[in-house]
């Protein structure tokens, strides 16, 4: 009869250690660059501290290095850590490597991960907080841009061309909403690449947010103003908006067509206004 193999090690407890208390592994082979510690900061910050720092019995840590240098800079005194007393000195090394070289193993489903970058575009979220950047989230906006019989590796950068941003925003058909399965009409209010409108308090662009960033740039002049890439039609009358001017750049005509038909339903049509050429 053959053997059952034995059963993992489960730890049983969750600790709150000072930060001083924890020791990193001198030979970590990770790196973290201040682009990305300051994202698992901010990750931290809105969904709360909800991967422990992994040590051992003798306070060094095993996996987590990226997350202390973000504690550190968000100023917490206390961290949560899971101990792993269990581990032989080799096995130990091996599994800071093993950490890391796991997760970067598993894959994406393109077609899910392009819905639920969709869906998450069209409510109040900023869409930064996930870890891609502008290129690779308009990249993953662009209905074409994945092949969704595959599996999205990130290799592309998501990078486009003015020129392709220009006819992607002629050809819009609202491909960004039936990718969420929202049937939606063509919207009321036509604009143009290159339009600017004021929105309430607010201003929409609309042009690229990597290729444009001249025309739109300049109006982040003080902390009252937040930028917000690739909004959905209700952003603007979120939470977030309140007592807050929002600098919007939409590449998607259809998108930012509806964005502006729902303000002027709420708001009423007085509320928005074309108010230039980027």
């Amino acid at each position: 009869m053959p053997r059952k193999p034995p059963q993992p090690v489960m730890p049983d407890k969750l600790e709150r250690w000072p930060i001083e208390r924890l020791v990193p592994y001198e030979k970590n082979a990770r790196t973290h660059s201040a682009e990305q510690v300051a994202q698992i900061a901010a990750s931290i910050q809105e969904f709360g501290f909800t991967n422990p720092i992994l040590v051992a019995s003798d306070d060094g840590i095993l996996a987590g290095h990226g997350r202390l240098a973000a504690a550190k800079d968000l100023g917490l005194a206390e961290v949560p850590v899971v101990v792993l007393d269990h581990l032989t000195p080799t096995q130990r090394r091996a599994y800071v490597l093993a950490d890391n070289k796991l997760a970067l193993n598993a894959g994406w489903d393109g077609e899910m991960l392009q819905q639920e970058i969709a869906a998450l575009s069209l409510v109040d979220f900023d869409l930064s907080l996930m870890g891609w950047s502008d290129d690779e989230l308009a990249g993953l906006l662009d209905p074409e841009g994945i092949d969704s019989a595959s599996e999205w590796q990130g290799d592309d950068d998501g990078t486009r061309t003015e020129e392709e941003e220009a006819e992607e925003g002629e050809k819009s058909d609202g491909s960004l909403l039936a990718l969420i399965d929202i049937a939606i009409d063509e919207p009321k209010h036509q604009v143009e690449n290159g339009d600017i409108w004021k929105v309430g308090p607010h201003l929409l662009f609309i042009c690229s947010v990597m290729t444009d960033w001249e025309a739109w740039s300049k109006y982040l002049n003080s902390e009252e103003v937040i930028f917000c890439p690739y909004p959905g039609p209700f952003v603007p009358l979120g939470v977030k908006a309140d007592d807050r001017v929002l600098v919007m750049v939409q590449p998607d005509r259809y998108v930012a067509g509806h964005l502006l038909d729902r303000y002027a339903e709420v708001k009423g049509e007085a509320a928005i206004k074309k108010a230039g050429a980027a």
